[in-house]
């Protein structure tokens, strides 16, 4: 069986009473779980000793977690069952140490995967990784803010207008996405303005290569213009045709848009929508951040589907 493990950590301003507290709780987790927001209305059961919980559901599966060990506001230690899409058992666990007025929070997990499976274990690893970092990033939200700033909406299938655009395109990690982005973003618009072009609708990224396991994309980020606009130096022309697409909306931070691409890509693997692999998937910016509060940025993802 092809063994795994990984750790993922942020840091949380607050004591390590506090976050171990919220962790503690089974209940606290449909708050940030990173899975669980994908199928909100899926079966969850809490033990009365409140030491496990199980799940069941049509789009994350079902299994169930069990405190096997703690030591207060240092450490829990579980065994994580899977029974659906695959069966399997793993050791999980939370680490907490306060470190100058913040708490150092530590989730990691070591396991086997399916010997069918070995072949993905590269990139089930990083898939898992980008996961935990999601989760983080929402309990961190969860315990500073009082509440995760990032709602979600299965809007369904959607037919999307098409339109010709200008766009400049990029190579970067994930990691770097937003910050390569919002460059780009006040590059292109200062071309645009400069040289006179109007847009005729709201920007757009398409996602035209994801590689899972190096954790790296090539986008290409777009801007609906008029017919007969001149295109700036620098710049490309191209065309989004008129195509059905899977929607899901997205209402807070850019830090918290992987949560839609997460329950998107949940979504496809499991049959609610079948992927047109012709046109890339891609993000519609529909408030701009210099105006808008960032717990009001609305975002739409589209995944073209057949």
């Amino acid at each position: 069986m092809p063994k795994f493990s990984l750790e993922r950590s942020i840091a949380i301003k607050a004591p390590a009473a506090s976050v171990f507290s919220n962790v503690k709780d089974f209940r606290n987790w449909v708050n940030w779980s990173p899975w669980i927001l994908a199928e909100p209305g899926c079966q969850i059961e809490y033990a009365d000793d409140g030491n496990s919980y199980s799940w069941s559901g049509d789009i994350i599966g079902a299994g169930g977690m069990e405190v096997r060990d703690l030591v207060p506001d240092e450490e829990i230690r579980y065994r994580l069952t899977f029974l659906k899409p695959f069966k399997s058992v793993s050791s999980v666990s939370f680490r907490f140490q306060e470190c100058n007025e913040e708490t150092i929070t530590s989730w990691s997990i070591s396991g086997s995967l399916p010997f069918l499976f070995f072949w993905m274990k590269r990139t089930m690893v990083a898939s898992i990784s980008r996961d935990y970092d999601r989760g983080l990033r929402m309990l961190k939200d969860e315990i500073e803010r009082g509440q995760v700033p990032s709602q979600l909406r299965f809007a369904g299938f959607e037919k999307v207008e098409g339109f010709p655009y200008f766009s400049v395109s990029g190579e970067c990690s994930l990691a770097a996405i937003s910050q390569r982005l919002g460059a780009d973003m006040q590059e292109a618009s200062a071309k645009l303005k400069n040289a006179g072009v109007a847009l005729a609708g709201a920007p757009v990224c398409f996602y035209e290569t994801f590689n899972v396991s190096e954790g790296v994309t090539r986008y290409r980020l777009a801007f609906p213009v008029g017919a007969g606009a001149t295109c700036p130096e620098g710049m490309e022309t191209g065309a989004l045709p008129s195509l059905k697409a899977y929607a899901i909306h997205h209402t807070g931070p850019y830090r918290h848009l992987g949560n839609a691409w997460a329950a998107g890509m949940m979504h496809q693997r499991a049959k609610l929508f079948e992927m047109n692999k012709s046109v890339s998937p891609f993000e519609m910016y529909l408030g701009d951040p210099c105006e808008v509060p960032e717990e009001s940025l609305f975002t739409k993802v589209y995944f073209p589907a057949k």
